[in-house]
């Protein structure tokens, strides 16, 4: 073989130059594709969106914070994210020691990691070991893929991206807020909560150690199942804390020992019909999960106590009571049932069933009438029968006075004056009223209701009628319903004038209506409040709406079943309850009154016709009018100065008397309304300020002069419509009341 000659110069700088053209190349080439990765890391899409979904559950709270409530996500997952991880925590000692050693020097990827890892599968022949770091688990988590190289490469590539985009802290929540702990537990909040009912920053050394081992193999080292197992996974987290010399030999044994208990309570399950009345949202998000209800935790126990209580008393398998707050709309209090657990009818929510309304809107058209200055309280409405085609209404009790203030028809809740509102104001109007009033349940056109409607002829809904009672206790203003706490002011709307509510309001309260309410006169004082009862055709439901400027107490009672019983009268079932309720609100019996608006002026008025008097009005009394919409309409019974201008009025009552006696048998002339026939009463010592009996006749000719005796002694005149009050004194009495024309009524009363 001939031997290479001498290398001339120019040969060995040609080589030279060829040499470093090479090495340029490449190493351009490097730096290209090194600067094209680095674009790629930069300017290639990454999934931000994948890294915001997951199956939240929603943690529902009471007002105080309190859980009420855990509605799991989409796909029957519980999970909680909302952990903020602190470094310092152990929970994130013991997943980075056991996961990902290095996470807080690598970038992403950790080469040291995947160094061992190949060489140890190359020697082994199979896989031994992995090198995946907590940045390749959430890109592996956020988007599942088949498991081969292709993926391993992308995923290595994504945690690149990830890092370049959030800090350490941003990755470990989202690693901590996806990652399985077994069963349907995503995410360490909830695994916290689920396992040992705390938050993660509370765990324990030896907790956290255990949490920490289950996402490796979470069915596997469930600790509710196999305690042991994940007992042995735990040891192995102490052993990587102590290498990476996050813990001492000594923390290990001790934690080692630490009895771990793991918690057996189920989900909290508070205040269920509520609850379930909440909506939350069904797309999966990372937003936090959990959700502060109006719910009042103290208030939500004695609606439930009460409830419970009176429908062991009484029987009744069905009932609720609800709480609103005036000034905000907040559901304060929702019973649905007495009790939820009950199998055949517990689950039915009786604050949002449809039931039979009975007399509960009245005082709404009573009040669209005060606004429209069709009438003011003394008012004389007519109370005589009526039919219509297909309708013939009578009054609870079934008989008549011919004609009755708006206050006393109110009060009384009589029916025939009711028609006589409903035909003023109109059906139409009165019908779009409540639909604007939150009453969904009226669905069908006016036309469909006729006059029934004033009487209760619809089906209404506990929680949306004790809200539109708020509107009267608002001055007007119609507010929807709160189930959650916001910041934001919510939209209200004009229903009535802040001074029509305050005459319905006047009317329906005050401290004798409320003594009233509890059957003895002379009752214990209770707080001031305005109450209205409601009793369906067939005795199917009770219904009682007590309300002050400050809370509506809404009450229903029956059967879920709808039979009837004879118990089921608005103010023997459900008014007892609705008082009982605000005596525990307010325990001082110190309640807000309702403050009478610049509106509202005293007016006086002719005492039989409720009209503007005439020179000839011998007998007046004072009402409330509205300024500027009350209309003054002259007394029609004293223009010519003789009684016998009410001859006609006189005719057309002994008509109804005899349409009455017709229909009920033989009625009296002069009665007697209060006291009833035989009560008891109790007096309270040093209480003749307030202890005072109410006597009230009715007589068949209006605004008749009538004399009150108490025992053959005289103790006052009224006229009839008026009442005269009486302080009580113990003993027997007999208590007369007599007109001069010789016509008179006695009842006999005891005094304790």
């Amino acid at each position: 073989m001939p031997r290479a000659g001498p290398v001339s110069f120019s040969q060995w700088l040609g080589t030279v130059r060829t040499g470093r053209r090479r090495w340029l190349t490449a190493a351009l080439t490097l730096l290209g594709l090194w600067a094209g990765f680095r674009l790629a890391l930069r300017w290639v899409p990454f999934p931000e969106e994948e890294l915001q979904r997951l199956p939240t559950s929603v943690l529902l709270t009471d007002r105080d914070g309190q859980l009420m409530r855990v509605k799991l996500g989409v796909g029957d997952f519980d999970c909680s994210p909302g952990y903020c991880p602190d470094p310092e925590h152990w929970v994130v000692k013991a997943l980075v020691a056991a996961e990902d050693r290095r996470f807080w020097q690598h970038a992403g990827l950790d080469p040291l990691a995947l160094g061992r890892a190949a060489l140890q599968n190359v020697l082994g022949g199979r896989r031994i070991s992995g090198a995946s770091t907590l940045s390749t688990q959430v890109i592996r988590m956020a988007q599942p893929r088949r498991r081969n190289w292709s993926t391993k490469v992308i995923e290595a590539f994504r945690a690149l991206q990830l890092e370049q985009r959030h800090s350490k802290e941003e990755i470990l929540t989202l690693y901590l807020d996806r990652a399985p702990f077994g069963g349907n537990i995503v995410g360490v909040e909830a695994a916290a909560r689920r396992y040992f009912d705390k938050s993660p920053a509370e765990l324990s050394l030896g907790e956290a150690a255990l949490l920490a081992g289950l996402p490796q193999a979470p069915s596997r080292f469930h600790p509710d199942r196999n305690l042991q197992r994940a007992r042995v996974r735990q040891s192995f987290v102490l052993e990587r804390m102590v290498a990476c010399g996050y813990i001492t030999a000594v923390q290990q044994a001790e934690a080692q020992n630490q009895m771990i208990a793991i918690s057996r309570k189920g989900y909290p399950r508070r205040a269920p019909h509520f609850c379930d009345l909440v909506g939350v949202p069904t797309q999966p998000t990372r937003q936090s999960g959990t959700v502060r209800t109006t719910l009042d935790p103290s208030w939500q126990t004695m609606a439930e106590e009460l409830l419970q209580r009176q429908a062991e008393a009484s029987g009744f398998q069905g009932g609720a009571l609800v709480v609103i707050e005036v000034k905000t709309g907040a559901v304060r209090a929702l019973a649905g049932s007495p009790d939820y657990d009950e199998p055949t009818a517990g689950q039915v929510n009786g604050a949002m069933a449809r039931r039979a309304a009975g007399s509960t809107l009245k005082p709404f058209a009573y009040a669209l009438a005060f606004d429209r200055g069709l009438m003011t309280p003394a008012t004389m409405l007519s109370d005589a029968p009526i039919s219509f085609r297909d309708f013939s209404p009578v009054n609870f009790a079934r008989d008549y006075r011919g004609k009755a203030s708006a206050r006393d028809s109110l009060v009384l809740s009589l029916n025939l004056p009711a028609i006589d509102v409903a035909r003023r104001i109109g059906i139409p109007r009165f019908h779009a009223t409540l639909r604007d009033l939150g009453l969904t349940t009226l669905k069908r056109p006016s036309e469909h209701y006729g006059m029934g409607l004033a009487l209760g002829g619809t089906d209404v809904r506990l929680l949306e009628l004790a809200n539109a009672y708020a509107v009267l206790a608002r001055g007007g203003e119609w507010m929807p319903l709160r189930l959650v706490e916001s910041d934001r002011t919510a939209t209200t709307k004009r229903i009535f004038s802040e001074e029509a509510c305050w005459l319905v309001n006047d009317i329906l309260s005050g401290e004798e209506r409320a003594r009233d309410a509890t059957g003895h006169a002379a009752d214990v004082r209770l707080p001031d409040m305005a109450w209205k009862t409601g009793t369906s055709a067939g005795l199917r439901d009770a219904w009682t709406v007590a309300w002050n400027p400050e809370v509506v107490i809404g009450v229903w009672i029956g059967n879920p079943d709808g039979s009837s019983s004879e118990e089921l009268v608005g103010r023997l079932a459900a008014t007892p309850l609705a008082w009982d309720m605000a005596r525990l609100i307010y325990p001082g019996n110190l309640s807000p009154g309702f403050k009478r608006p610049a509106g509202i002026v005293p007016r006086t008025v002719c005492a039989a016709s409720g009209c503007t008097p005439g020179s000839h009005c011998e007998h007046r009394i004072t009402d409330w009018g509205i300024v500027k919409v009350s209309r003054h309409i002259p007394c029609p019974l004293h223009q010519d100065g003789r009684s016998a201008s009410a001859l006609a009025a006189a005719a057309a009552a002994g008509k109804n008397r005899q349409i009455a006696k017709a229909e009920t048998g033989p009625a009296a002339s002069l009665r007697i309304l209060s006291p009833p026939p035989n009560s008891a009463y109790r007096r309270f010592p040093d209480a003749s300020s307030w202890q005072q009996l109410t006597l009230d006749a009715t007589s068949d000719r209006p605004g008749e002069r009538l004399h009150w005796f108490i025992n053959d002694r005289p103790v006052g005149q009224t006229y009839a419509g008026q009442q005269l009050r009486w302080p009580l004194e113990s003993g027997t009495h007999e208590i007369v009341c007599a007109s001069t024309r010789g016509v008179s009524d006695r009842v006999h009363i005891t005094v304790e």
